[in-house]
């Protein structure tokens, strides 16, 4: 049980890092198109070769700790973002103003100031920019979105899935994703079956070994010193070598199911590429989209991860889209708005009721969603204990899952996912809490129809019989002897542990065996042989001596 646990654990730190590589970006770059101030029209302050050197000014602070695109649109657009007294909450989406000067003058002094000496620009002429030239600059810092999905071995494999979930959600699920994911999730464990049924087997196997599991623990009771630990896991360990039994069986299939469940998050998240087949650069065209500062032109939405479209798609509607084909951060940004217009049909529906599943649990709003989490532990809690009692748990994990899988089961696995619950939208906490209730519900199954093996107290002592080097009783079969290496013999018998340091008792018994032999040479001296008949001088008392002699070599074997 222990390898289970240390697998589930791997799993779960394997998620974190997934979980938390997800909300990092790569260090935004922005780059020039200096084409664009080879031929300027009428209206302009500056000429190109200023203009040119703005821009790239602003993008080589892009990176630092403000972002100048967005300020520069806004800029031109009418508002000041780098004013004491600005606030975002208070502009209403797709709203302008008049061009603001002031606001392009404050941030390239800003800029300025963080530039190193190759940036920095000398001249005092950038005071006097106008609307023209701030839009020429804006131009020469877009960017056009490529819409053809370009996807590589293991994006296609995915998408293959992904498709097929999408296939599922409108045709079987009437365009619910989160019915079309949990189908999906039935499908992976039936698949997963045949994995199941032989790690039953293995489990089975392991349980046949439990009156011997036993008896080797009753043979070490009584001392804990760390020598006779040592000893009894030796010989737990022949015993599972003799018969067969893999220990780390159990493991295999926890760690099979980790890159499903890391592939099946992608697919989740970001239906967008995976699910509808799109591009990833118009997954981060849209992430751009709804983070930028609605002074910019965007929606102003918190999103930490730009493949995490599932949130996005769950807040898409088409008035917002609408804003997206004037965003300027893009120069095709009617292509964009005509993709995005297309799909909306097709897209899935993340809502549960007047939920929408597609947001993160949080304290800010939509209350609701903070059940998931919580619900999240409460399943988790009782399928992985309901889990390890259909579990057959070896002799030699039991002292060890004593010492700390007992926290680490019912505790800490749980709350690590409740804590991933709050990290990425309430769908994929139902997900992961609706595969833990049908893993639980197959495990229960496979153990009805293959259930572990029950034992009676006479196997046990058979067991035990066999573990002492005792005979078996009148009657019962012969039982097959087997000791480990380390088990020190005396007259073809297992040592007493009650005198393993006991060096006078060998000697005892020794010297026990040793007379018997004596008394049984003295007996043979005093046979006489007549007529070919061997007869015993005084047959019938010698006949009494030999019983008074056997009973009291079974008291003395008793006492031993």
């Amino acid at each position: 049980m222990i390898n289970r646990v240390l697998a589930l654990a791997l799993l779960l730190m394997v998620l974190a890092t997934a979980l938390g590589s997800c909300g990092r970006q790569n260090a935004p770059t922005l780059n020039v198109n200096s084409d664009v101030f080879l031929s300027l029209e009428e209206g302009h302050s500056l000429d190109g070769t200023k203009l040119s050197a703005i821009a790239k000014l602003l993008a080589a602070t892009y990176a630092t700790d403000f972002d100048t695109q967005e300020m520069l649109i806004a800029a031109y657009r009418g508002y000041d973002m780098l004013a004491a007294d600005f606030d975002e909450s208070k502009i209403t989406a797709g709203e302008t103003k008049e061009f603001n000067q002031q606001a392009v003058v404050a941030l390239i002094d800003k800029a300025n100031a963080k530039a190193n000496n190759d940036s920095k620009i000398y001249f005092e002429e950038y005071k006097t920019i106008n609307e023209t030239d701030t839009l020429t600059i804006i131009r020469s810092l877009q960017t056009s979105v490529d819409l053809d999905a370009k996807k590589t071995f293991w994006d296609t494999l995915l998408g293959w899935i992904g498709a097929f979930i999408g296939w599922m959600t409108n045709t079987l699920c009437f365009g619910s994703y989160i019915g079309g994911i949990c189908l999906f999730a039935v499908i992976v464990e039936l698949l997963m079956l045949p994995l199941a049924i032989k790690q039953q087997k293995n489990s089975i196997k392991q349980a046949k070994l439990r009156p011997k599991e036993m008896a080797i623990k009753k043979k070490y009771a009584g001392r804990d010193d760390q020598v006779t630990k040592q000893k009894m896991s030796q010989e737990l360990q022949e015993l599972y070598q003799r018969e067969n039994v893999n220990m780390a069986a159990g493991c295999l299939p926890l760690l099979i199911q980790l890159p499903i469940v890391l592939a099946l998050y992608r697919i989740v998240i970001d239906p967008l590429y995976y699910v509808l087949g799109q591009s990833s650069a118009l997954s981060n065209a849209l992430f751009k989209f709804f983070t930028a500062s609605p002074a910019a032109g965007g929606l102003g939405k918190t999103i930490t991860d730009s493949r995490g479209t599932i949130t996005m798609l769950s807040e898409l509607t088409a008035d917002n889209l609408a804003g997206i084909k004037d965003f300027m951060y893009f120069g095709n940004g009617g292509e964009i708005f005509d993709k995005l217009e297309g799909i909306i049909p097709r897209m899935p529906d993340f809502t549960l009721g007047n939920v929408n599943l597609g947001l993160n649990p949080s304290f800010d709003g939509n209350y609701i969603l903070l059940l998931v989490p919580v619900l999240t532990f409460i399943v988790y809690f009782f399928s992985m204990r309901l889990n390890k009692k259909m579990t057959y748990q070896p002799q030699a994990m039991q002292d060890q899952q004593t010492a700390c899988s007992g926290w680490l089961m019912d505790i800490y696995m749980p709350g690590m996912s409740t804590f991933f619950a709050f990290m990425v939208p309430a769908l994929v906490g139902i997900y992961w809490m609706f595969k833990s209730v049908i893993s639980t519900l197959r495990q229960f199954i496979v153990c009805k129809i293959m259930p572990y093996p029950q034992f009676t107290e006479e196997d046990y002592r058979a067991a035990e019989r066999e573990y002492a080097g005792k005979a078996p009783r009148k009657g019962a079969a012969p039982e097959h002897h087997t000791y480990g290496r380390d088990v020190q013999m005396v007259g073809g018998r297992p040592k007493s542990l009650f005198h393993m340091d006991d060096d006078d008792y060998v000697a005892k018994v020794e010297e026990e065996m040793k007379r018997q032999k004596d008394e049984e040479e003295t007996k043979s001296s005093s046979e006489e042989t007549v007529e070919g008949v061997a007869l015993k001088q005084y047959d019938r008392p010698a006949k009494k001596n030999k019983k008074t002699t056997d009973e009291n070599d079974v008291s003395d074997h008793n006492e031993q």
